[in-house]
């Protein structure tokens, strides 16, 4: 099942270290960096939101 992470603004914009922080998080729940990036941002075109949709590691069998 696929895993959404994703991280609000703390005040009116995203800061840089809040955004380095949903970065490490998608790392840490399995992002590849490949992802997609969704967000959204306030009328004066700064970051309110951001997400993205992590996929889960296919599961390799042996076949044995």
């Amino acid at each position: 099942m696929a895993k959404k992470i994703e991280h609000v603004a703390g005040d009116r914009h995203m800061t840089l270290d809040e955004l380095s922080a949903f970065v490490a998080d998608a790392f840490a729940n399995g992002a590849t960096g490949a992802e997609a990036v969704a967000g959204a941002v306030t009328f004066r075109a700064k970051l309110r939101t951001v997400n993205i949709t992590v996929q889960p590691e296919a599961k390799h069998t042996n076949g044995a």
